[in-house]
């Protein structure tokens, strides 16, 4: 056992959900957090390999999983972490359950489908797994990896967090909050509106596919455009094949038929 590695470990992981505690977390303290821990991580799996449990113990090892799940800045580290952590499992140095859910995060991250549903996001209906492979049998994967049921965890979600509710940037352009609810629009330029355009950037995301599409204004991002949102979006990239070459558009912010805040996307045909 090494006590002071465990210690810190759970120093780490006590202030990495500290920055994702109360009711609206600061996503600019939880990315510094994670940036730091991400480091320190990189740095000690380096060193002493994946701290399993009989090296910091069972608490310890699972703060290491904390961490690894959260070190989103770096997939090839993540992914990394994921291929320590299956010959921990192998070794009975790691979870099972631990397993599932790093496995799901670095496959989305990867753009591939998720194994297990335990990655959510919030639709007006409820919890749902976000791209999720084969839903007819996800439950017989949770049950070799010693998971329940998926409806069992959206329950479980509903009751500790209720129902859903949109994320909220602040804009750079205006300094006002908008919810997460991108409804794009296509080869026009954008009508008037109370509020002020926006001007944003469009950005092909890291996987480079030309599946999402980033919104940034200033150095702020707003967030993601899927070709679930808008197969469109396929379109704008064909003029940004190269991963981080940028697309001017403008944005501007209004209110949906429901009265919900929305920011809806927009930029002129490409020529």
């Amino acid at each position: 056992m090494k006590p002071e590695l465990r210690s810190e470990l759970l120093r780490r992981a006590e202030k990495d959900q500290a920055a994702r505690g109360g009711p609206e977390p600061d996503t600019e303290t939880m990315a510094s957090v994670d940036g730091e821990n991400l480091r320190w991580l990189r740095d000690l799996v380096a060193e002493v390999g994946w701290p399993g449990r009989s090296m910091v113990g069972e608490d310890g090892a699972y703060a290491a999983w904390l961490l690894a799940q959260h070190a989103d800045q770096d997939p090839a580290f993540q992914r990394s972490c994921l291929d320590l952590m299956t010959g921990a499992v192998e070794r009975g140095e790691a979870t099972l359950g631990e397993l599932a859910y790093l496995t799901d995060r670095v496959l989305l991250a990867e753009d591939k489908p998720q194994e297990y549903g335990t990655q959510m996001t919030g639709r007006e209906d409820g919890w749902v797994p976000r791209n999720l492979r084969d839903p007819e049998t996800v439950d017989e994967r949770r049950a070799a990896m010693s998971l329940g049921p998926l409806h069992e965890n959206i329950a479980l979600m509903a009751r500790q967090y209720g129902p859903p509710k949109p994320a909220t940037f602040t804009c750079a352009g205006c300094g006002s909050g908008i919810e997460e609810r991108f409804a794009p629009a296509w080869s026009r330029p954008p009508p008037d509106a109370s509020g002020s355009p926006i001007p944003v950037l469009l950005t092909e995301a890291n996987s480079g596919d030309g599946k999402r599409v980033e919104i940034y204004s200033s150095n702020h991002r707003l967030g993601t455009l899927t070709t679930a949102d808008s197969a469109d979006f396929l379109t704008i990239l064909a003029t940004a094949r190269t991963d981080g070459q940028l697309v001017m558009g403008t944005a501007v912010h209004s209110r949906d038929a429901s009265g919900r805040r929305a920011l809806r996307v927009y930029r002129p045909e490409p020529s």
